[in-house]
């Protein structure tokens, strides 16, 4: 009922915003194309947008000015930043994110956000200002084919080139971004098109619905027929060890995946996009799968012999050598996305539907009980995967001073009790945050998982406070970052503080590109490629000075008027995290952490569960490298 309560809530809000919108319009004698394209954006229920302005998207920039009634600028320090936070606004609400960039170099400055969304299935609608018609194809000032750049990587994407078409172009896109599988949509709008006029009778016609909404439609999947979820029920009953394996696509449907699992008693693994799909709190949630999913998830996946592939994708961080993936299993795959079945992975039964759709048709089959599992069989199963869980729990090393990384994120999580939105950047320490902060809701894990961007995380936690802020709500959002990753969008603490966005950062500062130093040490021989941060000739691990830490983040947040503070002392740890989440408006910790910790477990990449890693650390490889007379 609160689903419910929360949607015709929105919905009366969305309406009142097109109604003013539409007042707006008729009291003048008629309206720029700027002014045509904010009105569709605020009868798409758009409440905050990332818009970074230029020469070419100017015009929509004084357009946005004219509703600030409506619609709220958060003006990012950089493209690259207002498209994750675009992200973060759409991962968080569910919503379609909305970013605004120039030409030239504000559009493809959008390039890595938008091919980021395209593989994480994150609604968003991309709008770029672009030079006038007629100097089209001269190479004039900022001009760049964004259309043609962006296309492998969108949907679906537009140039505008009359007035007349910008409500239904604004339309389509908004419904393509959100339906069947999530993606970014992209529109590209010379500057004259933004400059031109309508006139007030023609408004109406305008804003009509688009025909062509019609023709999308029918292309998604219809519902799935009750004979075809037969057959996947009947199979999931007649098994004795069935494994659920789900992901991003269940994101929207955890109330069905959780009755699911009351009314089948089947142990989940979650994948790097689904975490949060289902409460890793319960008994039988075995956390996340893959290349350093736990080992029980793992070792659950390899012996069972029915896999339910639910809203997932079969990515190659998950399967690693693909024939030795669940190898005893038949496989049931659902996904709204007919592409993706048997594409990486040959499966036994198919389902493109809607998830949630499938699951609550699955659930009915259970509750009628045409079907019925086999409490007895099942028990044997579910007690053998329980007690790997319990002998292979994950460990992380307790130093006798040095602060681990993974226990300044197992602080994190008991100082906020589970309830945080966490965004990451991508390395180690978004492995750590995967594994050690445990999700018992959806929309509250933010990382880049297919396209793995590092900058990702201060961005997409800006946009998600952006989100939070607009809805008048109160959450603690953290953004556990490495040092690497945190220093490619550093420029978004000056937005965080002047748009007055609580976000916290709690940097795992090891001084190094951690992930890479992981695999040289794996597979380099320890040997060093340019994966050291700082100061050549002086290093904070073999110094223990803090003057040689490199660079200070402490001073760099200061500098943008946000408070920070180091932590370096395990015995300071729990006091320095208590004090970052209980202030008041955004702040920053500095954790500095071992440069030589591995993100274990790890299944190399190409292998399989058999060749799964479980200890050592750099330590081990340097001493190796030594005796090589290296």
């Amino acid at each position: 009922s609160s689903s419910s309560s929360s949607s015709s809530s929105s919905s009366s809000s969305q309406q009142r915003q097109q109604q003013q919108g539409l007042e707006h319009s008729r009291q003048q004698k008629s309206i720029k194309g700027c002014d045509v394209l904010v009105e569709s954006l605020v009868r798409e229920g758009v409440d905050v947008v990332f818009a970074y302005p230029g020469g070419a998207s100017m015009e929509i920039h004084q357009a946005l000015t004219r509703q600030e009634a409506n619609i709220t600028n958060v003006l990012c320090r950089h493209e690259q930043g207002e498209v994750f936070a675009a992200e973060g606004y759409a991962k968080v609400t569910g919503k379609v994110g909305v970013c605004i960039a120039t030409s030239g170099p504000g559009a493809t400055n959008l390039v890595t956000g938008i091919a980021d969304a395209m593989l994480d299935s994150v609604p968003m609608v991309a709008i770029t200002g672009q030079v006038p018609r007629r100097m089209i194809g001269t190479d004039a000032f900022q001009e760049t084919p964004t259309v043609e750049i962006t296309r492998p990587i969108t949907k679906h994407n537009y140039l505008v080139m009359d007035i007349k078409d910008i409500p239904r172009v604004v339309s389509e896109a908004f419904y393509l971004a959100k339906s069947g599988r999530p993606g970014p949509v992209l529109i590209d709008i010379p500057k004259d098109v933004q400059q031109q006029m309508m006139s007030a009778h023609e408004i109406d016609t305008a804003f009509e619905p688009s025909k062509m909404l019609e023709y999308y439609s029918k292309r998604l999947p219809e519902p799935p027929t009750n004979g075809l979820l037969l057959d996947v029920a009947r199979a999931i009953a007649s098994a004795e060890r069935p494994m659920l394996y789900v992901g991003g696509g269940c994101v929207d449907s955890a109330d069905e995946l959780a009755r699911f699992v009351e009314l089948t008693g089947i142990p989940v693994a979650q994948t790097l996009m689904g975490l949060g799909s289902f409460s890793e709190m319960h008994p039988l949630a075995l956390q996340m799968l893959g290349m350093h999913g736990t080992i029980y998830a793992n070792y659950a996946i390899d012996k069972c012999d029915l896999l339910l592939a639910f809203g997932v994708r079969f990515d190659d961080r998950v399967t690693g050598k693909v024939k030795d993936f669940a190898p005893n299993a038949s496989i049931v795959h659902i996904d709204i996305d007919a592409a993706e079945i048997g594409k990486n992975k040959a499966v036994d039964y198919s389902v493109c539907a809607d998830m949630k759709q499938s699951l609550q048709g699955l659930n009915r089959l259970f509750e009628e009980k045409q079907v019925e599992m086999n409490a007895e069989v099942l028990k044997k199963w579910t007690d053998d995967v329980l007690e790997q869980k319990e002998k292979k729990a994950m460990e992380y090393p307790q130093y006798e001073d040095a602060i681990a990384p993974q226990q300044a994120i197992k602080v994190l999580e008991e100082v906020t009790e589970g309830n945080a939105v966490i965004s990451t950047g991508v390395g180690q320490h978004q492995m750590w945050a995967a594994q050690w902060y445990r999700f018992s809701k959806p929309r509250r894990w933010l990382t880049s998982g297919g396209l793995g961007s590092m900058g990702f995380g201060l961005p997409a936690a800006l946009g998600a406070a952006a989100a939070f802020k607009a809805a008048g709500e109160k959450v603690t959002v953290v953004d556990i970052d490495g040092d690497g990753s945190f220093l490619m969008n550093v420029q978004e603490l000056a937005a965080i503080k002047a748009e007055e966005l609580d976000v916290k950062v709690m940097v795992i500062n090891n001084q190094h590109l951690g992930m890479v130093v992981q695999w040289e040490d794996r597979f380099y021989k320890a040997n060093r490629a340019h994966t050291y941060l700082g100061l050549k000739d002086k290093e904070w691990h073999k110094s223990e000075d803090e003057l040689d830490i490199y660079p200070d983040f402490v001073k760099m947040s200061e500098s943008y008027g946000i408070p920070a503070k180091r932590v370096v002392h395990k015995k300071d740890l729990r006091a320095a995290i208590e004090e970052m989440v209980n202030h008041d408006g955004p702040y920053l910790l500095d954790v500095m952490v071992p440069h030589i910790e591995h993100v274990l477990p790890m299944i190399p990449g190409g292998g399989g569960f058999k060749d799964t890693i479980n200890d050592g650390d750099g330590s081990m490889f340097h001493e190796e490298r030594k005796m090589d007379g290296l």
